[in-house]
């Protein structure tokens, strides 16, 4: 099986990003020659001192534009950039990608805050983020994460999606997506799968993920999403490496 490779690493030229491994971080020039920044923040999290900072990086004319999924610094000077970094550093912050890597993962508030949820979401997306935080792959890969049937992360219209289960378990669905023309649902893989397994499983999703890549190869074409490899190696290839995980515990 393909080892997983990771490239946390990036320069600020005062003009642009470079990065060796060709993950496309989110720092990018806007229309009006200002940069935005995407803030990485798994299951949207941040706390009252981080958002202090992040006030002072955008300054009065700045914008701080909010989702689910993401928080976007717009408006900043190209010259304020580095010190930006060394602020979101200094509080616990970083950067989030655009491309060919794990994208802020998606989560709902889950137990503790939800009456309806019936497990945990946000520490396991900080989890997942520490796993698989500027982790090397062939496009983008995004992960949701809901604490209840009512869904409203929509687990099902990511790469992987996760929905929490009682007794601390979690129903996988994998291969969907939400962007495009045309949106998809990802399939169910598998219930009832334990919270200490979460982890385990998904890296081996992502390195059959691009273990089929490397194989497949120029029949592949570029920006290829999970989705694409299931359409050319079948989804069975992914479910057996799912059951080999578990089995294998």
């Amino acid at each position: 099986m393909t080892e997983l490779q990771r490239d946390p690493s990036f320069q600020w030229t005062g003009e642009a990003v470079e990065c060796e491994s060709g993950i496309h971080w989110g720092i990018a020039e806007q229309a009006n020659g200002l940069v935005a920044m995407i803030v990485n923040s798994p299951g949207g999290i941040l706390t009252g001192k981080q958002v202090g900072v992040l006030a002072q990086i955008i300054g009065e004319d700045g914008v701080l534009k909010n989702t689910r999924r993401m928080t976007s610094l717009l408006l900043i000077p190209k010259e304020k950039v580095a010190t930006a970094l060394e602020q979101l550093q200094e509080v616990g912050l970083r950067v989030a990608n655009l491309h060919k890597s794990v994208r802020n993962i998606s989560a709902c508030p889950g137990k503790g805050f939800s009456a309806n949820s019936r497990g945990d979401t946000l520490e396991l997306a900080k989890i997942l983020d520490e796993a698989f935080y500027a982790t090397i792959l062939p496009w983008d890969f995004k992960i949701g994460i809901s604490g209840c049937p009512r869904n409203c992360t929509g687990v099902q219209c990511h790469d992987l999606g996760l929905m929490a289960e009682p007794r601390g378990k979690y129903s996988l669905w994998i291969g969907g997506t939400e962007s495009g023309m045309n949106p998809k649902h990802g399939v169910l893989v598998r219930k009832g799968i334990p919270r200490e397994q979460v982890v385990p499983v998904v890296k081996r999703i992502l390195e059959t993920y691009v273990a089929s890549a490397v194989e497949l190869g120029e029949d592949l074409g570029m920006r290829a999403r999970l989705y694409h490899v299931i359409e050319k190696v079948g989804f069975e290839r992914f479910k057996q490496a799912v059951e080999e995980q578990l089995s294998s515990t």
